[in-house]
C-alpha cells in the first residue's frame, strides 16, 4: 500500500521547501512520505542551512528536485510556498488538499548587513516550523507537544 504523501513546493527548492520537508520529517510519523521540489533545482542556500543548524536540523543533505508531475498528481497534501510580491503564481490551484503559504524568497531581497539577513532566515525557519506544526495538527487531528517539536 502506498504511503500518503505531503509534497512541499517552492521555486528553487533551496530553502523554504527544504525547511518544510525537514520539519515535517521530524514531526510526521513514518507512515507519511515527505517530499519537496521546485520549478528549478538549486543547492541548499547557505544562510538557510546555517539557520536550521541552530535548531539541530540538517538540510544540506536533502535532495533538490524538480517537481515530479506524477508525485504531484498523487500527493495527499500539497503545500506550495511562494513570495506573493516576488514570484509568479504557483503552478497548482488551491483546493481541498492544496495550500499556499506566502513566504519570502529571501534570495530575492537585499539586506544592509549579514546579521540582518541571517535574522530574516531565522524568522523564516521559525515561521515554517509553526506552519508545519499547524499542518500536522490539521492532517493528523492531533496536537503536537511544542516543547518536543522545537529544540
Amino acid at each position: 500500500m502506498r504511503k500518503p504523501t505531503i509534497y512541499f513546493l517552492s521555486y528553487f527548492n533551496s530553502c523554504r521547501s527544504l525547511i518544510a520537508e525537514a520539519w515535517a520529517k521530524k514531526l510526521f510519523s513514518s507512515k507519511w512520505q515527505i517530499e519537496s521540489a521546485g520549478l528549478v533545482t538549486s543547492l541548499a542556500d547557505p544562510a538557510c542551512v546555517k539557520a536550521m543548524k541552530e535548531v539541530n536540523m540538517f538540510i544540506e543533505d536533502l535532495d533538490s528536485d524538480k517537481i515530479n508531475l506524477e508525485l504531484l498528481k498523487n500527493a495527499s497534501v500539497v503545500v506550495q510556498m511562494y513570495d506573493y510580491k516576488q514570484e509568479k503564481t504557483p503552478p497548482v490551484e488551491e483546493g481541498k488538499n492544496v495550500f499556499s503559504w506566502n513566504l519570502p524568497n529571501l534570495s530575492m531581497y537585499s539586506f544592509e548587513t549579514d546579521e540582518e539577513e541571517f535574522a530574516h532566515y531565522q524568522e523564516l525557519c521559525d515561521d515554517i516550523a509553526m506552519r508545519v506544526k499547524n499542518l500536522y495538527e490539521n492532517v493528523e487531528g492531533k496536537t503536537s507537544n511544542h516543547t518536543s517539536f522545537v529544540m
